[in-house]
């Protein structure tokens, strides 16, 4: 019984395997990184800033003195399953996106620390929300109201945001922007 069990699971194990080592549709296919660091340095490195015309005349020239490469990525590619012109997509590809992809990666951008606003100030902002609805057609004239009827909270909140760090304008932007978004949730 237990062997029967096992046999089993490894028939499924084989079957699973089978599914995925199935092929699957290509819709892209990618240059081999031989082909582009040879590009790369032999070509893209000198031509970047070149005119169309001197541009298209050095890849010509290019394309005759690195046939080797180029049959070799050809092959490649047509035995993945590509059946296009293999000499209009390198073109394509070294004009129109190699030459002008950066050489130096852009520098991630830092991210200021989020800042909270207190549940209890959330909370206020619902049962205004709740409770005005019906009296506004849009949710900037209901932040308008909120400000107006609860001015005390509102300097309260601004005070403790201050303190935190971040300035006026920026609070400002923070308060309306999170009444919305409840408007837009409840």
């Amino acid at each position: 019984m237990i062997r029967g069990h096992v046999i089993q699971k490894l028939n499924i194990i084989k079957r699973t395997n089978q599914l995925i080592n199935m092929e699957k549709p290509i819709f892209r296919y990618k240059f081999s990184s031989e082909y582009l660091e040879k590009i790369q340095d032999t070509f893209i490195s000198i031509h970047r800033y070149d005119e169309p015309t001197t541009f298209k005349e050095a890849w010509v020239k290019w394309v005759v003195q690195h046939k080797d490469i180029i049959s070799l990525e050809t092959r490649r590619l047509q035995t993945c399953g590509y059946t296009g012109d293999v000499a209009v997509k390198m073109y394509k590809s070294v004009r129109y996106y190699f030459k002008n992809k950066p050489t130096i990666p852009a520098a991630p951008k830092k991210r200021r620390p989020y800042i909270r606003l207190c549940p209890n100030f959330r909370s206020t902002m619902d049962e205004h929300i709740l409770s005005m609805k019906n009296r506004y057609d849009k949710p900037s004239e209901l932040y308008k109201s909120f400000l107006e009827m609860h001015q005390d909270l509102v300097v309260s909140i601004k005070k403790e945001l201050l303190s935190k760090g971040l300035d006026s304008d920026d609070i400002d932007y923070k308060l309306k922007k999170t009444y919305k978004n409840r408007c837009y949730n409840l």
